[in-house]
């Protein structure tokens, strides 16, 4: 790894090493383009941002097979609303019509969707990347960009350390920092209420044995409720094999209850499913707290510049979109060095297509309780299967190969028919009992 910088040189800057900026640097080094990351090796402690969706499962294992170490088989999606359990079987590999897609699309087949330890797998990442020698790192943190507002591109990146970076392009893998849209003024929107988070991982206990439950190959989702909870949310429980992930969701202004209080109430409503996963996973780590708004901005790219994935926008965590979208930057990342104006465009029009979606998890993650019942889950189930399955098709024009681009639109059009995608996932009541907060 080159360890100086000619600051004479333009070449490309990445700003951010987290999963977004790695990735990118991976896909440029595979290019061989000589670029420059800006940040530091990734912190061993809780992300967010495990639980995938199909184009972040498809572009994982088409990516990096060599981390395969860190992804653990999803067979279903469980969500626990009210009086109803919702299963969307993830074997897509059982089907042949699901492979023949696939492969047309340009895609080797997944068995089934992933879920990824993102602390083993960020830190595997890291040096991956940064063993190739067309990656220069620079830990000093960005003070400052200098940006052509006429000329709509960034000339000057300035460090801490005063080193002035002239980028050949920029590449903002911030994600909620948002450091590119910040400076360049771009219009942006806020998706919804600002949101509070509480989350933790449970490790697995001496002697307990993973994998016993159904739940266990999962990624499970519960709705929490005033009546029953004493707070309105959305919570998760995702398990990493001898880990399980498990966090809350609710709008910032919601309860004054604490994390500890919040979670507590979180595990009792799992439980209440028969998702007691404290049963055997006891042993639980840091409890770590968030605040953060959804957002979109109004374009993704300039003259030299790209929003990646989560820096452009973010959706409803229950999408499982982030890592699917930073993947897909990287991978048009040395195509938008080679040009700019055409792959910016594209990426922008593909990224806007997962915008619909937040509005389909607003019924999941905040509608009332009433509104859970069967018709309305099958109707919102199936728009979140369609969203994906349109998007994944449309992820093709990113891509190299002129089947998958010719039949593209076809298998868009196919999707969106109202009876291509009816009652995909399965709807039932459960009889549980409400405790009362």
């Amino acid at each position: 790894m080159p360890n100086i910088v000619d600051a004479q040189t333009q070449l490309p800057v990445v700003i951010g090493s987290g999963l977004t900026g790695l990735s990118i640097s991976h896909c440029l080094s595979r290019a061989a383009i000589d670029h420059i990351v800006i940040g530091r090796r990734p912190e061993l402690s809780l992300r967010l941002g495990e639980s995938l969706n199909l184009e972040g499962t498809l572009l994982l294992l088409e990516m990096f097979p060599e981390l395969s170490r860190f992804f653990f088989p999803k067979r279903d999606a469980l969500g626990y609303f009210g009086d109803y359990e919702v299963v969307c079987d993830f074997e897509v590999s059982q089907r042949a019509v699901s492979r023949a897609i696939f492969r047309t699309l340009g895609f080797a087949p997944a068995t089934e969707l992933l879920q990824v330890d993102r602390i083993g797998f960020d830190a595997a990442l890291w040096d991956l990347a940064t063993s190739s020698a067309h990656c220069t790192v620079l830990e000093s943190p960005v003070t400052s960009l200098a940006f052509d507002e006429a000329a709509d591109r960034f000339d000057s990146v300035r460090l801490a350390d005063g080193t002035v970076l002239p980028p050949s392009h920029v590449f903002d893998a911030t994600n909620h920092g948002r450091l590119l849209g910040r400076a360049a003024k771009v219009a942006h929107r806020t998706l919804g209420e600002p949101q509070r988070v509480a989350y933790t991982h449970y490790r697995l206990a001496p002697n307990a044995r993973a994998g016993a439950d159904p739940w266990e190959r999962a990624t499970v989702v519960v709705r929490l409720f005033r009546a029953s909870d004493g707070v309105d949310a959305v919570a998760w429980c995702i398990p990493l094999g001898d880990v399980v992930s498990v966090g809350v969701s609710m709008t910032a202004t919601e309860t004054e209850l604490d994390d500890e209080t919040l979670l507590e109430r979180t595990a009792a409503a799992f439980a209440r499913y028969g998702v007691d996963f404290r049963r055997r996973y006891s042993r639980r780590a840091e409890l770590k707290a968030l605040r953060h708004s959804y957002f979109a901005y109004e374009r993704a790219s300039g003259t030299n510049w790209l929003l990646a994935g989560p820096s452009f926008c973010q959706v409803w965590w229950l999408a499982g979109a982030g890592v699917g979208t930073a993947l897909a930057a990287a991978q048009l990342a040395p195509k938008f060095v080679a040009d700019p104006r055409r792959w910016g465009a594209e990426y922008d029009r593909y990224m806007k297509q997962l915008l619909p979606i937040h509005e389909t998890f607003d019924y999941f993650a905040q509608g009332p309780r009433a509104q859970y019942e069967p018709k309305a889950l099958h109707h919102f189930s199936d728009r979140f299967v369609v969203t994906n399955l349109v998007r994944l098709a449309g992820s093709t024009e990113l891509r190299d190969g002129r089947l998958s681009a010719m039949v593209s639109p076809a298998i868009r059009w196919l999707f969106k028919q109202p009876a291509a995608i009816h009652e995909y996932c399965a709807v039932r009541r459960v009889d549980r009992p409400t405790l009362v907060a």
